[in-house]
Order: structure tokens, then sequence, then C-alpha cells
């Protein structure tokens, strides 16, 4: 299967290419726009071989590529890292007219989206993403942010960030052939997202296609990535500064990253998604927006796919709810009116709510079994 999405308003348009090799797709890339000086890889060091291949491919047809690694923690998606990877680009002759290719997940595309972003006042990008999760979202949209490490050793996640809409994303079921299962249900869970925002028809297809896409079946893959990440455009091409509709996205999320603020050693990102999904579920259902059934479904369909429901799926001692609660007055969303929530609604579909009652945010949180 071979697919192009387009998506972006010009002068800030992008090209998500589907099931073509990525080392040829960026090659064909920059040699239809070269760029004006060296080119920097900038890889997860846990895919350096894929990334080499790709380097190697660009040197044969005359592409000056240097490749950089990063290590890809949460505590490495941070200005330090960012700095230090700007000083290495000057180091290899990058100009204002250079490239930054990413190789990897979520944690690589966005600390390589906001140096591209940010080095020189802006570079060009290319993203090419090496797991399930960030093809179907993280790499998509053109937004990229670091984390800030608080006073108490927590994470403010993606606080610093920046709006740069990459040129390309290569989407290559090969640059998942060696991800951890583990990985793959991270990915699932962001997918499980898109189903309940805009196509209920996938919450379907995955339950019946989830072990053809966790045995990597290119088929599947590459089918997966173009429904998910066809939500994911629709709703950025209709709202790209993230004004209304885009908010979204974050369903979910800000339970998740309230995990994450505590967890981040233990609970991966895709994994706080899928237990945020159920609080912010739960809430819904407190608030009336959706019925029982509809929680039970989602739960039954997470299960299915084999994504935890519950913080104690992953944690032996949770930490206290209200704990976990406080870590959700940094989400951005707050925009000074307090609490904003991203809450399911009918058979698909969801939307904002400001203030949500303490109770049902509080039930949220023991759904997912924090005390």
């Amino acid at each position: 299967m071979r697919k192009d999405l387009a998506h972006g308003r010009p002068p800030n348009e992008s090209v998500i290419r589907i099931g073509l090799d990525a080392a040829d797709a960026v090659r064909h890339a920059l040699l239809a726009r070269p760029a004006g000086g060296p080119v920097a890889i900038v890889a997860d060091q846990a895919v350096v071989a894929f990334a080499g291949r790709i380097a190697h491919t660009l040197q044969g047809s005359g592409i000056d590529a240097r490749l950089c690694t990063m290590v890809a923690d949460e505590r490495a998606k941070s200005l330090d890292t960012v700095g230090s990877l700007a000083a290495q680009l000057l180091a290899h002759g990058i100009t204002r007219a250079g490239v930054v290719v990413a190789v990897g997940g979520g944690i690589v595309g966005d600390t390589a989206g906001f140096l591209a972003a940010t080095y020189m006042r802006g570079v060009r990008c290319i993203q090419v993403p090496t797991t399930l999760l960030a093809m179907v979202d993280a790499a998509i949209g053109g937004k990229s942010a670091v984390n800030v490490v608080l006073r108490d050793g927590s994470l403010a996640k993606n606080a610093v960030g920046a709006f740069a809409m990459p040129e390309l994303i290569v989407c290559d079921a090969q640059a998942i052939a060696t991800l951890p299962p583990r990985e793959m249900l991270c990915g699932l869970a962001e997918c499980v997202k898109h189903a309940l925002l805009a196509d209920a028809g996938l919450a379907e297809w995955l339950a019946a296609n989830a072990m053809s896409i966790m045995a990597k079946d290119t088929t599947a893959v590459h089918e997966l990535v173009a429904r998910a990440a066809a939500v994911k455009v629709g709703i950025v091409d209709r709202d790209p500064t993230e004004q209304g509709e885009r908010a979204l996205l974050n369903l979910g999320h800000t339970y998740a990253h309230a995990i994450e603020s505590r967890h981040d050693d233990r609970i991966k990102h895709g994994e706080a998604v899928a237990i945020g999904l159920v609080a912010a579920m739960t809430v819904a259902n407190r608030l009336g927006r959706v019925g029982v059934a509809q929680v039970e479904a989602l739960r039954a369909l997470l299960e299915r796919v084999g994504l935890p429901t519950s913080l104690q799926d992953l944690v032996p001692v949770p930490d206290p709810a209200a704990t976990l609660r406080r870590c959700m007055d940094h989400d951005k969303k707050r925009a000074g009116r307090g609490l904003v929530l991203v809450l399911p609604e009918g058979d698909v579909g969801a939307g904002l709510v400001e203030a949500p009652p303490e109770d049902a945010v509080m039930a949220g949180w023991s759904s997912v079994g924090a005390a």
C-alpha cells in the first residue's frame, strides 16, 4: 500500500508519505529540493543503524549528511539537549539553508522538530518516525516541544514549544521492524483516541486486526497509519495553531501527562494515554455526556488490544489521587480559566469542558485505581 496525505496550508504545507522506503523517500525529497549545505540527521541512539542507512543513501547521491544522536527518554527531551544538538549542528556547518531530518519516535521528533524550528530562527525539517505512535500522531501537525524539570523533580510536559510544519513525514513499516511490542501498543493507544474522536469504524477495525498489527504485517500497519493519520490531518487542517478544535487531540492527555510527570521512568506515553482515556470517559459519564456502555466498550477495546486500563496494571503502588490531581494544574489548556478537560461526547466526538466538577475529576482518578 502506498499513499500520500497532504495537509497544511501554504506556505506551511506537508506531505505524509505512507508505504515507501524511508531512505529513498528522503533522498528523492532532498534531490528535488536540495539543502544549501550539509543535512543533519538527528536520530535516536536505539535506531542508529536505520538512521545510518538513510545517511548512507543520501551520501551515495552526493548529499552531505551528518549524523547526530540522542537518548530517547523524557528527561532528555529538554532545552539542554536542544542546546547540545545546536552546538553539533554549528560544528558540522549546518546553515540556515540546511535541513534537519528527525529519525526516531515522539521524543526525538519533538526535540529535533523544536531544534529545526528554532535553530537560526528556523530551518527545514523532515520527520522519519520509527514508532507507531509517532507515525499516527506525534510526527503530524507541526507541533514540537520539550519538557521542563520542576523544583520537585517532576516534569512539566511540553512546556516550551513551537509550531513549524515538517515538509515531509515518511511512514515506512520497515522503520518499526524491531520495535518492541510495548512500543507498538503505545501507538495503538493514540489510534484508539482517534477512533473516539472521529472514526467509530476504526475501533471495530482495531479490535479485528490487533494481532496482524502487533505482528507488524506491512499491509495492516500501513492501513492503520493511513486511517489514524487521516483523523489527525483533518483536525489539524481545520485548526493548525490549536485555537479550538485541535485541542480535542488532547483527549485523555491531561490525565496522561499527570501520570507521566510522576511515573515517567515506569509508564510510557501511550500507556498513560490509554489510562487517561478511561479516566476521561468516566468523567464524561459522570457528566451525562456518554453512557455506561461506552465506558465499558472502551475498557473492552483497550483490553482486547493489550493496553492497560488501570494504574495497577503498571505500578504496584500508584500515587495518591490528590497528588496526581495537583499535577493536572500544569496543563497548558488551563489558559487562566482553571482546569479544562477534553471529554468524549455522544457515540463519537469530544468537546472542551471548563472547570469540571472536582468530584467528577476525582472519579476519573478513582476509575483508574488512584487512591
